[in-house]
């Protein structure tokens, strides 16, 4: 296993960082995403590099701009960390690694990410259908539905986006907020409205149907069951909404859930990666 910290700049000038695990020579790689708030060293990443590469496949865990909650760009126009994101800006951060690839002989590429960079590379390639892109394997996606957050969780959601809409017209935008839901994490009252607009913008599910390169999705059980006390509601959407493109004919999707997995995969992370090794060894 050969492993080298990668740096890269996106077209608009933001400074990204990931773990490269270099495999056997061939022009294969399985590009991959961290979750909302998480980064590219996070241990579940950098094992599943370990794992991939012994198996003979080059793994790229990668920084997006939405890394940490808070962080540096290298652009002193562009605030990073996870708490600015906009779902809306990561097909650069998608292009910039992709193009990186390409351009050390990675022409082959499957695309993946975990939680909020499952939401992300699904989106990203429903945008602009990248031709080196072969299969997607998103691992834990919310279902960003506005709707069905409400019925979720209620008033709790209602006054936490009510709050960040009047923020943004009294004219703070970047108004922090930290209300527990949909889950324990911290926005700006731009990017919370962004995420969960009215519009579904970034519902995972719609996005899905988009591509047709083979799409295998993963869930934890635990993180989709009601009532369980690792059930994540969002996911639980997720799972439901492509069980039903699933049934409806959309022959490019594919679910696979981990049994006894929570939304972190904390002592079934083997299961995980074997998971996603059959699919890519199938695709």
């Amino acid at each position: 296993m050969n492993l080298d910290i990668v740096h890269i700049q996106t077209s608009d000038e933001v400074n990204l960082a990931g773990a490269m695990f270099s495999a056997s020579k061939n022009n294969s790689a399985f590009l991959f995403f961290h979750g909302d708030g998480g980064n590219f060293y996070s241990p579940l990443y950098l094992n599943m590099g370990k794992f991939f590469s012994s198996h003979g496949i080059t793994f790229l865990s990668a920084n997006r701009r939405g890394h940490d909650i808070m962080s540096n760009t290298g652009n002193t126009n562009i605030s990073g960390g996870y708490a600015f994101e906009s779902i809306n800006d990561f097909p650069l951060d998608c292009d910039a690694w992709i193009n990186y690839l390409l351009k050390n002989g990675y022409e082959s590429i499957v695309l993946g990410g975990h939680s909020g960079g499952a939401v992300r590379v699904t989106y990203a390639q429903s945008k602009v259908a990248h031709p080196n892109v072969k299969a997607l394997i998103p691992i834990s996606p919310g279902e960003y539905n506005h709707k069905e957050l409400c019925r979720l969780h209620g008033d709790l959601f209602h006054e936490a986006f009510t709050f960040a809409e009047q923020a943004i017209l009294d004219g703070n935008p970047h108004e922090l907020l930290s209300p527990g839901i949909p889950w324990g994490s911290t926005w700006t009252a731009r990017a919370f409205v962004d995420c969960f607009n009215q519009d579904d913008r970034y519902r995972v599910s719609k996005h899905a149907l988009v591509s047709e390169i083979p799409t295998m999705f993963v869930f934890g059980a635990c993180e989709t069951t009601p009532g369980d006390s690792e059930e994540l509601p969002v996911c639980g959407l997720a799972r439901h909404e492509i069980q039903n493109h699933i049934k409806n004919g959309s022959d490019h999707l594919s679910l696979q859930i981990i049994a006894g997995a929570n939304h972190r995969y904390g002592g079934k992370e083997d299961n995980l990666y074997m998971e996603v090794l059959n699919f890519i060894n199938e695709t």
